[in-house]
C-alpha cells in the first residue's frame, strides 16, 4: 500500500512539473505589402522560393519577390552591409549563361524609408531579348529582391510600372 502511494506521489509531482513549463508566442513568416498593377494576376509558377508572384502573359510582364531574413542570412555566414552590397552579390552570377548579358544604370535611393539599390539587366535567351529591373531593398529585418521582367520590345511601356512596383514595398 505504501509503495502505491509513493508511485502515485511520484507521478503527481512529475505531472505538476510538466504543467509548469512556460511557453512564449513566436511570430512565423513575414508580412509586407506592394502595389501591383490591376492588369497582373497572381501566379505560383515563376519561382519556387518567391513569396509574391504576379504576371500578365499577354503583356509579357512578370514580377517575383524573394525575401531573406537578415538573421537567417547571418546564420549562414552571409553579412551584407547595404542594399547595394546585397544586389551586387546577387547579380554576380545571375544570368551569366545567357548571351549579350549587360548590366546598366546601377543606382541607390530611398523608398518608403528603406535603402534601395536598383539596376537594369539585359540579356538574350533563345534568340529573344529580355529586360529585367532588379531592385534590392533593405529593411530592419530583411533584404528583398524584386525582379520585374519583360521582353525588350516592351521596356518603354512597362518600365515605369516596374519602377513604381519596386518603390511600393512596405514591411
Amino acid at each position: 500500500m505504501m509503495r502505491s502511494w509513493i508511485v502515485l506521489l511520484f507521478v503527481f509531482s512529475l505531472t505538476l512539473s510538466q504543467a509548469q513549463t512556460k511557453f512564449s508566442d513566436k511570430v512565423g513568416g513575414h508580412v509586407y505589402t506592394m502595389s501591383i498593377p490591376d492588369y497582373m494576376v497572381k501566379t505560383y509558377e515563376l519561382n519556387d522560393v518567391a513569396t509574391l508572384q504576379y504576371q500578365n502573359s499577354s503583356k509579357e510582364a512578370y514580377i517575383v519577390v524573394i525575401e531573406d531574413a537578415k538573421d537567417q542570412l547571418e546564420s549562414l555566414g552571409m553579412k551584407f552591409t547595404s542594399a547595394n552590397n546585397f544586389l551586387e552579390e546577387f547579380i554576380k552570377d545571375y544570368k551569366t549563361d545567357n548571351d549579350n548579358r549587360a548590366v546598366k544604370n546601377n543606382l541607390t535611393f530611398k523608398a518608403s524609408g528603406n535603402d534601395c539599390a536598383q539596376l537594369e539587366l539585359y540579356w538574350t535567351e533563345d534568340e529573344t531579348d529580355f529586360f529585367m529591373l532588379i531592385t534590392a531593398i533593405e529593411t530592419k529585418t530583411h533584404f528583398y529582391k524584386i525582379l520585374n521582367w519583360t521582353i525588350a520590345d516592351n521596356v518603354k511601356t512597362l518600365k515605369n510600372d516596374f519602377q513604381a512596383i519596386a518603390k511600393s514595398l512596405r514591411d
